[in-house]
């Protein structure tokens, strides 16, 4: 990980104009305002302190992702609404990949295999102690737990989608932002001036 700050140059765009652009496998990666999210990014030298995998679900458009509360689905237009912070989205360069419509059906029954199981606070303070100490680490065999980027990377790695090239344990938002393998688009906002549709638009359109 590079010891940068950077973030891409922004481009904003309102979630409800871009949400029919974005595809299964896309990424968005978030830069918060919490007092851990702050501690996170100061620690890891990171940029960002959170990651999520995109899937559409029939109609609706959700991301799935590894919080303190476990890994589970929420909207996109929830998530996008109401995080404290900047929410940006990631596209995967899928011609980097052979086979990727197999290995994106791979990484997604992964994701979805993964929800319910528990917050990966263990191997967050491992990935922490690692980075911090300049130690190679190895992934468990059957993790408890995931947190946020070790649970993108591992999906991604079980369909041979592998974003980063590391270890799932050591890998933390930022260096899943600077892969070569993906591509900044927009940071997107919730639209004010729209109704409050964050629980309906992914269904209504």
């Amino acid at each position: 990980m590079s010891d940068s700050t950077t973030a891409p140059e922004q481009k904003l765009a309102y979630y409800h104009d871009v949400k029919h652009q974005i595809r299964n496998g896309d990424l968005f990666l978030f830069r918060g305002r919490y007092l851990v999210s702050k501690l996170f990014e100061r620690l890891t030298h990171s940029y960002y302190s959170h990651a999520a995998i995109v899937a559409w679900w029939d109609d609706r458009l959700m991301i799935l992702q590894a919080e303190g509360v476990g890994i589970q689905a929420i909207p996109l237009s929830v998530a996008v609404a109401e995080y404290p912070g900047r929410a940006d989205w990631y596209r995967l360069r899928r011609d980097d990949y052979p086979d990727v419509d197999r290995g994106l059906r791979i990484m997604l029954a992964e994701a979805k295999a993964d929800l319910g199981m528990s917050y990966g606070y263990v191997d967050l303070a491992k990935a922490l102690w690692g980075y911090l100490k300049k130690v190679k680490l190895s992934d468990p065999v059957s993790p408890k737990g995931l947190y946020c980027s070790e649970y993108v990377e591992r999906c991604y790695d079980r369909g041979d989608i592998s974003l980063t090239g590391r270890p799932d344990i050591a890998t933390f938002p930022q260096q899943i932002a600077e892969s070569p393998h993906v591509q900044y688009m927009y940071s997107i906002r919730h639209d004010p001036t729209k109704p409050d549709d964050r629980r309906r638009d992914d269904v209504t359109g």
